[in-house]
Parts: structure tokens; sequence; C-alpha cells
């Protein structure tokens, strides 16, 4: 749509027209093919718990291109398009597939849910944190529910995750990991599993370290007492880089991105690391002699080339 848009204004075409005639032909492809093509999940059940919220309508799009029949029970709104369920406790027991998508403050509330309505198929959530549900993950699956813990890692603005990383925790039913990492492989997913109690170590710096940077840097911006149009007329690589995600940081959910920091429990150790490792820059940046940053730059290069 954004090719389309771009070619558009070239050829003195309305932009607002052209997206709504690429919109229209897309949908309408996209049906077609859906309605043709053998989903992998053709003749599957299932249901979508927090399905009214962005990653929950990314996963009922996921599932239904793949054939399913997707239903959605979300007490915060309702997803046009999809079935609107009131009671979700014999839809969960009913489905083939269930997915929690909720938002993280409820999601430990809403998984308790699913597995004490005694789910007879595959059982997944899609968590950023894990720590404030592996207990629950851990019990269920020795009781016999075939559950696992996923996590895809990219938004709800994706539109496949072909070629993109998804992380698939094995909560003790390898049955449940086997699946649900299969169903994610066969639309292009490159899937790795993860050791459940290890998943939020590893996110504190996959993901809170790269949104708190990118904070840092438009925070002191901010604090600089510069216009931010002054500062991008004389702008570098590095600088727009920096200010690119910046901002499509700063544009997201903020109860999203501060839970995803406040629910783990590895966050403080980064901050921190955070806070040693500016005050190590900070001495060598107003040191005449310049061998410590050197060492500095020396040392994250050699670590950074894998």
């Amino acid at each position: 749509m954004g090719r389309i848009s771009k070619k558009a204004v070239r050829l003195g075409v309305d932009k607002r027209l052209a997206r709504t005639v690429s919109k229209m032909l897309i949908e309408d492809s996209v049906q077609i093919q859906k309605n043709t093509s053998e989903g992998s999940l053709r003749g599957k059940n299932a249901l979508v718990i927090g399905g009214a919220g962005r990653m929950g309508e990314w996963t009922c799009r996921f599932l239904s291109n793949r054939g399913a029949e997707v239903k959605i029970w979300d007490p915060r709104g309702r997803l046009q398009g999809y079935t609107n369920v009131r009671a979700p406790g014999a839809h969960v027991r009913s489905a083939d597939i269930v997915v929690v998508s909720s938002p993280l403050g409820v999601s430990s509330d809403e998984l308790r849910m699913a597995l004490e309505s005694q789910p007879e198929g595959l059982v997944f959530d899609l968590c950023s944190v894990k720590t404030h549900i592996a207990s629950q993950l851990r019990r269920a699956a020795a009781s016999g529910i075939k559950v696992a813990s996923v996590h895809p890692m990219f938004g709800p603005r994706v539109p496949s995750p072909k070629g993109l990383n998804v992380l698939v925790c094995d909560c003790g039913s390898r049955e449940a990991a086997r699946e649900v990492g299969k169903m994610f492989a066969d639309s292009g997913a490159r899937v790795s599993t993860v050791y459940l109690e290890e998943h939020d170590r590893l996110m504190a710096y996959v993901l809170g370290l790269s949104h708190m940077t990118a904070l840092l840097f438009g925070g002191v911006l901010r604090s600089s007492g510069k216009r931010l149009e002054e500062l991008d007329n004389v702008r570098g690589t590095s600088f727009a880089k920096l200010a690119a995600l910046s901002l499509e940081v700063s544009g997201e959910s903020r109860r999203v991105y501060h839970d995803i920091q406040a629910l783990n429990p590895h966050t403080r150790e980064m901050v921190e690391a955070t806070e040693r490792m500016l005050s190590e820059l900070k001495q060598a940046a107003l040191d005449p002699d310049p061998t410590k940053f050197g060492d500095i730059m020396r040392e994250e290069k050699q670590y950074l080339e894998v």
C-alpha cells in the first residue's frame, strides 16, 4: 500500500484514493487465497483470549489465514469479522487451539481461567514476560494439559512471521512445544527453544535494554533545551538511526512497555548494569587520555562481531 501510494503521487492520483483501492484489492486477494488454499490449520477451532487487542487481532489473522475457525473472548472489547463469545469456559474446553494474548497485567488471571476450564487442545500464551505465569504453566503441563509458552519477537504491525524469530518455551509438555513450534515454522518463522526460567533474563537485555536505550536517547535530547528541528538540520547517520528508534519506541503502547520492564524480575539487574556502563563511559569520555575510551570501543566491537 505504501509503494502504491508513492506511485500514485508521482502519477498525479489522489493518495487516499490509491490507498483505498489498493486495500480493497489486497483484502479481496487474501480472501480468495484463504478460500482456495489448503491451510495447515484447516478444520481446527481456535479461541483467542484477549483477541480484541492489537496482538490478539494479529493472532486471529495468523490463525484464520491458515484455515482455522477463530473465535475470541475479550472483556475489554470486540473484534469485527470474528465470533465474539461471552462465556469462554465451554469454548476453551472444545477448542483445538487456545491462545492467551491478553495484556500482561491481566494475562496471569486469564491464563489461569483458561487452564482451569479443562482444555483438551493445545494451549499457549504470547506473553513477552514469563516469570509471573511460569508456575501456572509448569503445574498445568504436569497435570497433563498440552501447554507451551510462546514469544513472537515482533509486534502486531508485522504482516507475517516469515524470517522473524519466534521463541518457544517448553513448560513440560514436549508435544505442545513441538506442535506450536511447527505451527510457526510452517509459516516461515525462525523458531528457537528457550528454557522457560531463562526467558526473562534474556528479555531484560533483548527488550528491556533496547527500549531503555531508545527512551534514554530521546529523553536526553528533550532535556537539552534544543529544538529537534535545530538538531535534525545538522544530523548525522547515527543520530538519524537513534532518533528513528526513539520515536518508534515512544509511540508504542505505554502500558505494555512499562509492564515489560516492571514485571521482569531482571530489570533491576539490567538497569544497574546500564548505570555502571554509563559511569564508565563518562569517565572515559572526560579523560584527556584516549586509551580508556578506545579500549571500550575495541572491546565492544570484539563482542558484537559474531
